[in-house]
């Protein structure tokens, strides 16, 4: 059959502009990024995709099964034809599988295309498993399609196949998630998905469609072939299962996929992501003036790399001697980037320190640094917060991060600059003690004063 006979004679033809419209509605609603994206592909394109998968499979499924039913009503299959019944099969889905694609894409080029973004294979690379999942419920269908007459097949697969990936995140089981073929998360600034987050969408429901393929040829035992179809399936959806139920319910995801421009001072470099960069000399320059202040007291601290939060998306990583991670983008905007590398300096390495003695901590490189102006803005934004019950990241900052395993005492190493070293049970409160270029006492005695709650006065 000649391709343009082929898709003129497709159910795809006069089911395009409901299924195109779709998405597109999604797209200029709930699947609209949001406007503080800076340019990044993969965040771009997350959005209006989450919400194109359960359409495009259902569509293919569904449309397929149609395509088949007419096929075996036509007798195709009981005829002596030189072709292969998989070659047939795939001439007639070809126009099912083009409008599904069209369906993911479509408004993905719409979203880059309004902000003037190029794709990047990290933000396409869900895309591709969309399509290739695409290719495999349109096979599901076909095999349906084969049985049930297509006014059942046709409505109840695009149902059930559209409820099935769109509310699986709805499920309390992490796992099913990971396997519905539409990857789940929408995508922060820095974060791109693992591979470990996208094989399993394309084995789970490939393992079920090849299995059902090996059912389309002429086996006259049809125990054999039913056997043989379960087995199959069972084997690639039980391996699938293995690996992703250790996963939560966020995928494995990449974080700093995003390039780097880096400026110097002395031997530590400050890094920045591209597309806010512009701040880079603010930062060189505040981490440049937080070092000096340091030396100046007598505390002198090398770090390799001062490197920015942003990209780092939903998951805080913990600094390192080397490595300290610094919010520079936010805080540059805030003009607060002296603080926020101040505080970097002050770091911890347990898991819980003593709140207060946390505070004095940060307190006293204010000081040193000429920050307390932004450390009291930061106190009482951490007070509003704590009034009001929601916590947030002033307080994990201060804090000094998440705790450590539950119930676990163990022990840690606590270091900050200008205040001497012990190593303790981790879980009752650690008793500091300032060493040589520390806070004077006077000034400790001020700080911890500032920072202890107002108790309400007695009048008896």
């Amino acid at each position: 059959m000649k391709i343009t006979v082929l898709f003129r004679t497709s159910p795809a033809v006069w089911a395009a502009p409901v299924a195109l419209a779709l998405p597109l509605l999604y797209y200029l609603g709930p699947g609209h990024p949001p406007a503080d994206n800076l340019g990044y592909a993969p965040e771009i394109t997350s959005y209006p995709l989450r919400f194109a998968y359960p359409f495009a499979y259902a569509v293919a499924s569904a449309l397929a099964a149609w395509v088949s039913r007419g096929l075996r009503q036509a007798g195709m299959w009981e005829m002596n034809h030189a072709r292969s019944r998989y070659r047939i099969a795939a001439q007639a889905l070809l126009p099912v599988v083009a409008l599904a694609w069209m369906m993911l894409t479509l408004p993905l080029v719409a979203a880059l295309s309004a902000e003037g973004v190029w794709p990047t294979w990290d933000s396409v690379s869900p895309l591709v498993v969309g399509m290739i999942v695409c290719v495999e419920h349109a096979i599901i269908g076909f095999t349906v399609g084969r049985w049930v007459p297509k006014a059942i097949a046709t409505p109840l697969l695009a149902v059930v196949t559209w409820a099935a990936v769109a509310f699986t995140v709805t499920v309390d089981a992490p796992w099913v998630r990971h396997v519905s073929g539409a990857f789940p998360e929408q995508l922060m600034f820095g974060e791109a998905p693992a591979w470990e987050a996208l094989w399993p969408h394309v084995a789970f429901t490939g393992s079920i469609a090849a299995a059902l393929m090996v059912g389309w040829l002429p086996i006259r035992r049809r125990a054999v072939a039913a056997a043989t179809v379960l087995a199959l399936a069972a084997a690639g959806v039980t391996s699938t299962y293995e690996a992703v139920k250790g996963y939560n319910y966020t995928p494995p995801l990449k974080t700093y996929a995003v390039t780097m421009e880096c400026g110097h001072t002395g031997r530590t470099a400050v890094c920045m992501p591209e597309q806010t960069a512009g701040a880079l000399p603010q930062a060189v320059e505040a981490t440049q003036g937080v070092l000096a202040d340091f030396v100046a007291v007598g505390v002198s601290l090398r770090p390799k790399t001062v490197i920015d939060t942003l990209p780092e998306g939903r998951f805080a990583t913990p600094s390192t001697a080397s490595t300290w991670r610094v919010p520079l983008t936010a805080s540059t905007g805030r003009d607060d980037a002296t603080f926020a590398v101040a505080v970097a300096a002050t770091g911890m390495n347990c898991p819980s320190p003593d709140p207060l003695l946390r505070r004095v901590v940060i307190a006293w490189a204010a000081h040193v640094t000429g920050t307390t102006r932004s450390w009291e803005r930061l106190r009482a934004t951490i007070a509003r917060a704590l009034i009001r019950g929601t916590g947030g990241w002033g307080e994990k900052l201060i804090t000094g991060g998440d705790a450590g395993p539950a119930g676990g005492q163990g022990t840690g190493r606590l270091r900050s600059a200008g205040v001497g070293e012990v190593e303790q049970p981790l879980g009752p409160p650690v008793v500091l003690l300032p060493e040589r270029g520390g806070p004077r006492p006077g000034v400790f005695r001020l700080e911890v004063a500032l920072l202890l709650p107002k108790l309400p006065r007695s009048d008896k």
